[in-house]
């Protein structure tokens, strides 16, 4: 999919004019870095809808636990903005039991709570708990400063909370 011209979209971000998000390849990530404007409140308290993002596009492995990174959604294709809660090799609490990340798999998690969400109006939250875990593949960049608005402009901060408690295999490492 390629993103033009700035816009709203479903996911969580529309495209700024600092890149061709659907540009792939070496040569496309080496023309960063990317500007990406927050559209919806997933990541809510540290990431707020409206937020201006500068995305680094190098990045060609999952960062580690607790980065926020834009990635192409499992099914759609649109662009979003998740933190990562799991990395390759790491076990996971899916449905009722542990999951282990493959290889190239990472489990990425809204900041936002789902109750918080619902009281606004803006649903349950949009993450691995619902399509599972993210190919390295749909990895577009790792978020890592917000420049716009001026009053929260700074490097962006560390989740809330971890995201889950450890599984059933060895301790994670990052």
């Amino acid at each position: 999919m390629t993103v033009t011209g700035p816009r709203r979209v479903r996911g969580a971000l529309r495209p700024g004019a600092g890149g061709p998000l659907g540009l792939r390849g070496l040569r496309g990530r080496l023309k960063g870095p990317w500007r990406v404007a927050v559209a919806e409140a997933s990541m809510t308290p540290s990431i707020l809808a409206g937020d201006w993002l500068l995305v680094d596009p190098s990045v060609g492995r999952w960062p580690r636990r607790g980065s926020v990174v834009v990635f192409r959604e499992p099914g759609s294709g649109v662009l979003v903005i998740k933190r990562v809660a799991g990395r390759p090799g790491d076990w996971v609490p899916f449905s009722d039991a542990w999951l282990r990340l493959a290889d190239d798999e990472a489990w990425l998690m809204s900041d936002a709570d789902d109750e918080a969400l619902e009281a606004d109006g803006h649903g349950r939250a949009v993450d691995s708990r619902a399509y599972g875990p993210v190919p390295v593949e749909a990895l577009v960049g790792r978020a890592w400063f917000r420049y716009w608005p001026v009053r929260r402009v700074g490097r962006l901060p560390k989740p809330p909370v971890p995201a889950f408690r450890r599984g059933p295999g060895p301790a994670p490492r990052d």
